[in-house]
């Protein structure tokens, strides 16, 4: 019993409470884990299952080669990196993988945090493997129990901080499926679809605005859609307002608003034509038409939007549809491209041009995706120090969509327009970086504005709006 003793008191001194131990159940899980501590402070999606890996394959660098030690510890690392980036831009991770085939049209290097924390992530590797091998030849001094109790200890808190609401728990479990029927989305709401099924000559004008979710504050709602609120639009419009259902990303959003489905990019590719608002548009004699001021090869818009229905691609290879006679200026950081304004000017020009046939629109706003860059628009909302939002990355985003409101009352008010429906909506929540700003939204949904011409009948837009897309 002594001699047991005495081994328990030596295990407990020269192994569990050693420096080595307490070294190696502190360091490497901290060089592994601190872009993410320090992000807490601001947001971070949960993590948990990663902070067990990390501690596992560290525990592993103790007994395997070092060259294989690295490469399952690069592998930990860059794949918890991927699946945070998914969480964040709420890009599902098998479409995040496939989409880093587009990764050469984006100007990573224009934003400084991009580029740090991709430094920051490589010396996070070096860091973390030189810890741990430096400790390999000290093995016989350290105890597991350390490393499992901080692992334990760190995803608990990590899960208490970092868990989202239930309602996007609930909205996860919703996306198991893909091209499935949906209602809840705006043009199903505003019988845009019934209208895209007549002959009528009403033209159609679809707006999705990039990174717009709905506020909670009405008072905020109002500030983005502020000029399609006035006594000029009243005059002609009816303006009705809502929220709608979003998931996944921007084709997500387009996928819901102009098919009403549960799908994105990828789940076109083995389609030849499907039955969408543009195609139903076509189909009852519309001309129909797409812009936007990025490439038509990201997200391969250029092949599949002539599935959908799209006659016309006006993209940044198009120049929008603009003339070649003088340079247009370039806007945008990482999403470098043509400018929202000058989009805006081929869209009414295409919409008030002379031609006898419906148009069914569509632009996809391109300058609010993150990181903004200021100074783009008119500066509105005095956002230096966080305007009325109390934060400046989202006031930099509002101006953006205020941008886009009093471009679309220009359409709208313009005197050539015929008579066009008008309906704005964005695509998905925006990723912000910070718990507070993104606490300034509802969970789960995007904001929409619809203008309907006065001199539509009430009933017969009600009756649109009732008799939904049948998908």
């Amino acid at each position: 019993m002594n001699n047991l003793s005495l081994k328990i008191e030596f295990f407990i001194k020269n192994r569990l409470f050693s420096k080595e131990s307490i070294y190696f159940a502190i360091i490497p899980l901290l060089y592994a884990n601190i872009i993410y501590i320090l992000a807490s402070y601001y947001y971070s999606s949960p993590r948990n299952v990663f902070i067990f890996l990390t501690a596992f394959v560290c525990i592993t660098g103790l007994f395997l080669n070092r060259f294989v030690f690295l490469f399952l510890l690069f592998v930990a690392i860059y794949l918890d990196a991927a699946v945070f980036v998914s969480n964040f831009f709420q890009i599902p991770l098998p479409m995040l993988l496939d989409s880093l085939q587009f990764l050469l049209e984006l100007s990573l290097t224009q934003s400084l945090t991009y580029m740090a924390v991709l430094g920051l992530l490589l010396v996070t590797l070096l860091m973390t493997y030189r810890s741990v091998i430096g400790l390999k030849k000290s093995r016989d001094r350290i105890s597991l129990f350390p490393v499992l109790i901080v692992a334990i200890i760190a995803g608990a808190a990590d899960f208490l901080i970092n868990s989202p609401p239930k309602d996007v728990m609930q909205l996860k479990l919703q996306l198991a499926e893909t091209f499935e029927p949906i209602e809840d989305a705006a043009s199903f709401k505003t019988g845009f679809a019934q209208f895209a099924k007549t002959t009528e000559h009403r033209d159609l004008l679809i707006v999705m605005v990039e990174g717009l979710g709905a506020f909670s504050s009405r008072a905020y709602q109002d500030i983005v859609w502020g000029p399609l609120l006035g006594a000029p639009i009243r005059e002609k419009y009816a303006v009705t307002q809502g929220t709608a259902l979003y998931f996944g990303s921007t084709t997500s959003g387009e996928a819901r608003e102009l098919c009403n489905l549960k799908a994105d990019y990828r789940d076109f590719r083995d389609k030849d034509m499907t039955d969408c608002l543009p195609h139903r548009a076509l189909a009852a004699g519309y001309k129909t038409a797409a812009f936007h001021a990025f490439t038509e090869r990201f997200f391969e818009r250029n092949d599949w939007f002539p599935k959908i229905g799209f006659q016309e691609l006006y993209f940044l290879e198009e120049r929008v549809g603009l003339k070649a006679d003088k340079d247009l200026p370039w806007c945008g950081m990482t999403f470098k491209g043509l400018c929202d304004s000058d989009v805006a000017r081929s869209v009414e020009a295409y919409l008030t041009s002379d031609e006898h046939l419906p148009r069914f629109v569509y632009w996809l706003t391109l300058n609010s995706h993150k990181p903004v860059m200021p100074g783009e628009v008119p500066e509105r909302l005095a956002c230096d120090d966080g305007g009325v939002f109390g934060d400046v990355e989202l006031c930099r985003m509002s101006e953006q969509w205020l941008n886009i409101s009093h471009l679309v009352q220009e359409i709208a008010l313009n005197e050539k327009l015929k008579k066009t429906e008008i309906l704005l909506v964005g695509d998905h929540h925006p990723p912000l970086f910070t718990r507070k700003a993104r606490h300034l939204f509802q969970p789960a949904q995007v904001a929409w504005l619809h203008l309907a011409p006065l001199d539509t009948p009430p009933a017969d837009r009600l009756a649109a709006a009732k008799s939904g897309p049948g998908l």
